[in-house]
């Protein structure tokens, strides 16, 4: 009885996994764009070394919170969450699509139930995108959309 259980919770955390990697696939765009993604553990990533500076605000509301966003080590970090509320950088997967590079990153609060999703695109010298903020409450769950954009630092 004990291997069955095993068994069941490895299918299960499989296809959890699986639907994760093909909702990034989904997510990034179309499915004949060539695919590159950083490798945890690998501390390089193909936009590492491009910092951006620009706001980020409400979706659909005017961007007026200065950020700056940076690729550095396979990592993505937006500096004013790291610094308002200490999200950390984490790895960053993107997909070239044409000229443009897609980036998807998902960063966690260290210290609360709450996540950042980033998707973003980097085109020549601008970086455009929205993130998606959801905090779990033991009774309700709060999702925020941002958008962002900035010019890269030369």
């Amino acid at each position: 009885m004990q291997r069955s259980k095993q068994t069941i919770s490895f299918v299960i955390v499989a296809t959890i996994a699986a639907a994760g990697l093909s909702s990034l696939t989904i997510a990034t765009g179309s499915e004949s764009a060539e695919n590159t993604t950083t490798i945890p553990g690998s501390e390089t990533g193909p936009l590492d070394g491009l910092t951006f500076t620009g706001a980020l605000g409400p979706d659909g509301k005017p961007k007026d919170i200065p950020d700056s966003f940076v690729f550095e080590n396979g990592k993505f970090v937006s500096k004013e969450c790291e610094l308002r509320c200490k999200y950390p950088a984490r790895p960053y997967f993107v997909r070239v699509n044409g000229t443009k590079t897609e980036f998807i990153s998902e960063t966690k609060c260290p210290y609360k139930d709450a996540k950042i999703v980033w998707r973003g695109t980097v085109e020549g010298d601008t970086i455009k995108g929205k993130s998606t903020w959801v905090v779990k409450r033991w009774y309700w769950t709060v999702e925020n959309t941002f958008e962002f954009e900035g010019t890269l630092v030369k």
